[in-house]
């Protein structure tokens, strides 16, 4: 190996963290690699950066990461999205601290397809549910929104049941925010399906054609506190997240 090559130095880490098999530590690395501890650290913090690796900042290990894993599929044939989404699912959860779920749209109706709850955090979380209504959920606007050229049209029979206080029911006022998701590219759910859940979901398309919403939710006091509701990044997370499914399910 040449020492002076960064990039080859960077994949011989990858490759003795993703072929060992478990979770190695920065000393066993070091061992392994015969570079210097201050390299290996720097080039395994780019890794993780890059989500080629993830780092267990519990017992301080480092293991494949999302990107590795989703390679992983495409490589052994494995490409079906349940597989596709997974990874993108659990990055998702670890980054937030939040239930992370993905829904497939059908003509039969919105299937929630996977969901992941993180592996550390808080203990409670909130299931992403079984129905999902297209005018008091996320994933249910965001799917209906992008899945007509008239994002504005609803069903003639569909039947605006008012679940909370907070469910939109004014068709005129649910047909100007259909436009507005399709324009702003996600939807949000405020507490109008379930007390105190607050949800968010982007369209995610295969090969051209709507599969289905990405999305997270949660308790919207939690989230809140911890900055999610109000910052833009949660938004922005989603759309790298749907856009990586899109280009990888081929």
């Amino acid at each position: 190996m040449s020492k002076s090559n960064p990039l080859e130095r960077a994949f011989t880490l990858l490759d003795i963290v993703v072929s060992s098999g478990r979770n190695l530590s920065l000393n066993e690395i070091v061992q392994i690699s015969n570079l210097p501890q201050s390299s290996t650290f720097r080039l395994l913090s780019n890794l993780v950066e890059s989500r080629m690796l993830s780092f267990d900042s519990g017992n301080k290990t480092y293991s494949a990461g999302p990107r590795v894993e989703r390679l992983g599929l495409f490589v052994t044939g494995q490409s079906s999205l349940k597989d596709v989404c997974k990874p993108a699912l659990d990055h998702l959860a670890e980054s937030t601290n939040e239930t992370s779920f993905f829904v497939t749209a059908s003509q039969h109706g919105n299937t929630l397809l996977d969901y992941t709850v993180p592996k550390t955090g808080a203990n409670t979380y909130i299931h992403p549910g079984t129905e999902f209504p297209l005018h008091a959920t996320a994933a249910g606007k965001v799917i209906h929104a992008f899945s007509t050229d008239a994002p504005h049209a609803l069903p003639a029979s569909y039947a605006l049941t008012a679940y909370r206080t907070e469910t939109q029911t004014d068709l005129k006022a649910l047909q100007d925010l259909f436009v507005e998701i399709h324009r702003q590219g996600y939807a949000i759910n405020d507490g109008e399906l379930d007390q105190d859940v607050y949800s968010i979901c982007v369209p995610v398309f295969l090969r051209n054609t709507l599969a289905g919403a990405l999305g997270v939710v949660g308790p919207k006091s939690r989230m809140l506190r911890n900055g999610l509701i109000s910052s833009p990044d949660l938004a922005n997370s989603l759309r790298q997240a749907a856009d990586e499914i899109s280009v990888l399910f081929k």
